[in-house]
């Protein structure tokens, strides 16, 4: 008796290549209530939370994608796109997220979907929430996900510090972002003192021939007016450079500065 030579093909390891692979739903399916593709990699998990940034700016990570045999496959986000996470800090814009960076003014802006309105926020919170997105990242991923750079590299203060800098150009506005002009209000803006100005020369001041109304009474009644709508008063210099061009273009009128 003899033993056959194996005619058995001795399996190779195949070596590591690199991908760029964004989420897509399964083919043929009914949208994501019917037929829902689970995320299995992290480019994967955050294009699928942010498809319009991934549209535009293409794959959240470049990624190593290992095949260790039956079927099992070893991933590991290698490096980041800056330009998608910076993006991803403006949220989702179908459920009324919004975010801008002003920069003039050098300060971002984060919009209070509950208040309507825009508040200022720091550079030091949107790190935080960067840092909340990857964890949260690498806790919803599959554990043959390499995950330690989404733990440590990804959320290192350089390289969230370098994110949110790339932020302030993907996010960039300019100063008519906040102009009387425009739909977007904010909170404590100037413009927004503009507006309230002339809706109080418009509901609270009358012309009557005859009549004076010093500007002493009419910062008086202007703070009280504020005071309603529970917003802080302003000085007397902020004051006379808001509403005497309002009252000139409303009534035809000028200030005297001796009243």
């Amino acid at each position: 008796m003899v033993l056959r030579e194996s005619t058995a093909i001795n399996e190779q390891p195949i070596a590591p290549r690199l991908q760029l692979k964004k989420w897509e739903p399964e083919p043929f399916a009914f949208g994501d209530r019917f037929s829902y593709q689970k995320p299995e990699t992290p480019s994967e998990w955050f294009s699928h939370k942010f498809p319009e940034q991934a549209r535009i700016y293409g794959c959240p990570f470049i990624e190593a994608i290992e095949d260790l045999g039956d079927g099992i496959k070893k991933i590991n986000p290698l490096a980041e796109n800056k330009d998608f996470l910076a993006a991803t800090l403006q949220g989702d814009s179908n459920l009324g997220h919004g975010v801008v960076y002003i920069e003039s003014e050098m300060q971002f802006y984060y919009y209070d979907c509950r208040d309507r309105i825009y508040k200022a926020t720091s550079e030091d919170k949107l790190g935080n929430l960067m840092r909340a997105y990857l964890i949260r990242c690498a806790e919803e991923l599959p554990n043959n996900v390499h995950k330690a750079n989404l733990f440590y590299q990804f959320r290192s203060d350089k390289t969230i510090r370098s994110i949110i800098h790339r932020a302030k150009s993907i996010l960039a506005a300019d100063d008519s972002y906040f102009s009387v002009a425009s739909k977007h209000q904010r909170q404590q803006g100037p413009e927004l003192y503009e507006r309230v100005a002339r809706a109080f020369v418009d509901q609270v001041l009358e012309r009557i021939p005859g009549e004076i109304l010093t500007v002493n009474d009419a910062y008086v009644h202007f703070c009280e007016y504020l005071s309603r709508r529970k917003m802080p008063p302003v000085n007397r210099k902020i004051f006379k450079s808001l509403v005497p061009p309002v009252v000139k273009e409303h009534f035809d009128l000028g200030i005297r500065n001796d009243l």
